[in-house]
């Protein structure tokens, strides 16, 4: 059990520098400029994106093989 708590907080930092990522992108990024950037798996990428979805932090918008991902606040 303690290595899936420690995950999670693993998980939780990455979302959080997916958030700082996408402030200083201006708001606005690819999920595949965010996945470069931050030098994420896909996997860990896209569960950071789904935490950050389900807590309306994010929004996320289909964009060819990819994903637009905006700042909520910003819409």
């Amino acid at each position: 059990m303690q290595d899936s708590a420690k995950y999670t907080d693993t998980l939780g930092q990455t979302a959080g520098n997916v958030l700082e990522t996408l402030k200083a992108a201006g708001g606005d990024a690819t999920s595949w400029d965010l996945k470069l950037k931050l030098h994420l798996s896909s996997s860990a990428l896209y569960m950071a994106l789904g935490w950050l979805a389900a807590e309306r932090k994010i929004e996320l918008y289909p964009k060819e093989l990819n994903f637009r991902v905006v700042l909520a606040d910003k819409n």
